[in-house]
Order: structure tokens, then C-alpha cells, then sequence
């Protein structure tokens, strides 16, 4: 009996080691570990965004509203609610409606003809010159690319949106070199002004990231940044184990993942289940034109930017990226330029040079856990072998004597 016992006792803490092992294979199959080889190393610099914005009402946006309603003179009041509505994005609500009330929808005007006009498709027609560290890109267009984003009209530098991999992008450097920075002159007094995105390689601006205003201050933004790198057999594990997701396992045929489009595609899901109309996405472009002022105050009153927020956040239902560069801001100055007059010049610089950079790995396959069990009954045999002989031995030496009587 007091063998038997120890039986018991031994496969009942067999199948607990068995319960442990499994539930570390489902949840914690994937490590984080950190290499400090930077002198090897070759970084990639931030995706860099330069959205138009909002700056103020020029002759050339006058004439632009003038020539859409010829022989008549539009107060300034409408003409300055065409100004707003020119540049309504998620973040710039603002408009009047009481200069659009005996209009149709779209406040009188093909507002998104009126942006094709009067707004930049090409960095050429407002960037004067691009350095990058330290030297002379001849073509600003060899780094910016043209996008039309929620954020309104965009030109990203470094953006998986434009390349295959990071090792195709143009703005990269290593830890041993001098200058880490990307200066810009840009054009001023035009009908917009510019806001500056600073992100992962795979996000894009949306609504709820951080930007800067570029203003006639020459000016330098710091920050540091560190990589993390994936094992070729990450992308294997179950998203709910390594809980990010690569830009490859989008849920939207087209669209790269990353965090910031996922959060905008939820932002145009709920508008689209509200009224049937979205601002700009690149999931619902073709199927509505979301320029309706009626649509824009149903928005402002419902409060959709916290919505969005909230949802995400209480379902999790966007993951962050499994290759997001962790990006800390450092600081911004302002700076003494004297060569560039009548031009907005803004910098950004690499702080310091990475000395860490991430790297995530399957520490837990599935053949690591067919191992382990057979670990784990191989040693709960070895060790009750002999126990299991000892019995046998007793049960005939017993049937023994039994039988001699």
C-alpha cells in the first residue's frame, strides 16, 4: 500500500509539471533579450511626416474661392469657413455651419478638388533643400513621398508604406558616425503651414500622434531611439503568445498592420456603423466623399476620438508592432540661422547613439515541449522502475508462500 501511495503521489505531480509546461508553451513561448554589439550595428532613422496644416487665408486661397463663384463676392466669413473646411482632418473640427446652411453638403464647393489645387502632391513645391547628416540630398523626392492620409495631405520619409523592408530606406546610419540628423528648409508664407510626425518605420501620422509645429523659429528636436529585431521563427508563434503583430498580418487586404492604422481603420469602422461616411481612410476611400460638413459637427458632437480610444483600450484591440522602434523624445531648441531667410528650417537629430537594441526570440517551440514531456515521464519511470519491480517482487514472493500452504 505504501508504494502504491508513492505511485499516486508521483504521476499526480507528473500531470501538474505537464499543466505548468503547457501553460508556459501558450503564453510565454517568446523572450525579449538585449545586445549591446552597437559598434556593428547599421540604425534606421525614424519615419519622418510632414502633414499640411492650417496656417492662414492667402490672395492665392481668395482668388481660388472667387473663381468658383464668378460675377459674385463672397464675405469673408464664408471664405474663411472654406479655409477651415479645406483642412478638416480628425484633429481640426472647426467649422461654421451657418455660412453653409443654404448650400449643399459640401459647403458649396468640391472641397477635395479645391486641395488638389492649392495643396502640394510633390515635396518640391515646398522643400528647398534636405540635409541629411550633414549632406545634400539633390531630390527631396529621393526621401519624401506624397500620401494622402486622415491626417490630410502628408509626405513621409522612411515609411514601410514606400518600401519592401528597412534595409531599402535611404535615411540610415551607424554608431560611429558624427552627425545623426536631418535638417529641412521649407517654404513659408504659403497657404499652409506644416506639422511635423515622428514615428516607427511602419506607423503613419493619425490622430492621436504626437506632432510638431514647424514655425518661422529654426528649430532642432531631439530624440533617442532603440530597435528591437525578431528571430525568423517568431512570426510562427500564435499573435496571443508574443502579443504584437508583424506589418505582413494585416486584417485589411492592401494595408500593412501597425498600430496607428489599426486605430485609424477602428476610427473609420465606428464612423462608417454611425452614419455611412468617414474622413479619410485608406479602407474606405472609394465609398464615401467625407467632406460633409452635416457629417463633420455628427462627429464633433459624438465625440469619436475618445470613443476610439476607449474601445481600443478596454478590448485591446489593436497590438502594438513587433518591430516599433521605441522613440523618447529628448528635448527641442531653437537655433541661430542665418543663411536661410524667409524659410521655416527644422531639424532632427539622434541624441545619442543606440547602445542597446532588442531582440525577440522563441525561447519555447513546440518541439521544446514534446521534449520536456518526454523528459518529465522518463523521469517519473526512471524513478519508479525499481518501486514497480520491488512490488512485483513482494506480489510473487506473497503468491508464493500462499500456494506453498
Amino acid at each position: 500500500l505504501f508504494w502504491v501511495l508513492v505511485l499516486l503521489i508521483s504521476g499526480w505531480n507528473m500531470f501538474n509539471i505537464f499543466i505548468v509546461m503547457k501553460n508556459r508553451y501558450e503564453t510565454d513561448s517568446t523572450s525579449i533579450g538585449v545586445s549591446t554589439a552597437y559598434s556593428r550595428w547599421t540604425n534606421t532613422f525614424p519615419s519622418i511626416g510632414i502633414c499640411l496644416a492650417k496656417n492662414r487665408i492667402t490672395s492665392e486661397f481668395s482668388d481660388a474661392v472667387k473663381r468658383r463663384f464668378p460675377g459674385e463676392s463672397p464675405s469673408f466669413s464664408y471664405t474663411r469657413t472654406l479655409y477651415d473646411y479645406l483642412f478638416i482632418n480628425p484633429n481640426n473640427l472647426y467649422l461654421k455651419a451657418d455660412f453653409c446652411k443654404n448650400l449643399n453638403s459640401t459647403c458649396g464647393v468640391d472641397i477635395l478638388d479645391m486641395r488638389r489645387e492649392l495643396f502640394a502632391n510633390s515635396c518640391t513645391k515646398f522643400i528647398e533643400k534636405v540635409f541629411f547628416a550633414e549632406k545634400l540630398f539633390p531630390d527631396c523626392e529621393q526621401i519624401f513621398k506624397f500620401h494622402e492620409l486622415e491626417m490630410g495631405y502628408c509626405f513621409l520619409a522612411n515609411n514601410l508604406i514606400d518600401y519592401g523592408s528597412i534595409e531599402e530606406m535611404p535615411l540610415r546610419y551607424s554608431s560611429l558616425d558624427k552627425y545623426r540628423n536631418l535638417r529641412l528648409v521649407l517654404k513659408s508664407n504659403l497657404v499652409y503651414r506644416y506639422d511635423l510626425f515622428i514615428n516607427s518605420p511602419e506607423d503613419l501620422p493619425y490622430f492621436n500622434a504626437v506632432s510638431y509645429t514647424i514655425t518661422a523659429d529654426p528649430s532642432v528636436h531631439s530624440f533617442n531611439v532603440e530597435e528591437i529585431y525578431n528571430s525568423n521563427d517568431v512570426i510562427n508563434e500564435p499573435i496571443s503568445q508574443r502579443m504584437c503583430k508583424f506589418p505582413s498580418e494585416s486584417n485589411v487586404e492592401g494595408i500593412s498592420y501597425s498600430f496607428s492604422i489599426c486605430m485609424s481603420i477602428i476610427r473609420s469602422e465606428i464612423e462608417m456603423r454611425l452614419c455611412n461616411c468617414t474622413l479619410f481612410d485608406q479602407k474606405y476611400q472609394s465609398k464615401c466623399v467625407a467632406s460633409s460638413y452635416i457629417f463633420i459637427f455628427f462627429i464633433i458632437s459624438g465625440n469619436l476620438a475618445a470613443r476610439v480610444k476607449n474601445y481600443v483600450g478596454y478590448n485591446m484591440a489593436c497590438l502594438p508592432s513587433c518591430m516599433e522602434q521605441q522613440i523618447s523624445f529628448v528635448g527641442s531648441r531653437e537655433i541661430e540661422r542665418k543663411d536661410y531667410d524667409n524659410t521655416n528650417v527644422v531639424e532632427i537629430e539622434i541624441a545619442s547613439p543606440p547602445t542597446a537594441r532588442y531582440y525577440r526570440t522563441v525561447t519555447q517551440t513546440k518541439l521544446d515541449l514534446i521534449v520536456g514531456i518526454g523528459s518529465v515521464i522518463g523521469l517519473f519511470f526512471g524513478a519508479s522502475l525499481l518501486n514497480l519491480l520491488e512490488i512485483i517482487s513482494m506480489i510473487i514472493s506473497y503468491l508464493k508462500r500462499f500456494f506453498k500452504r
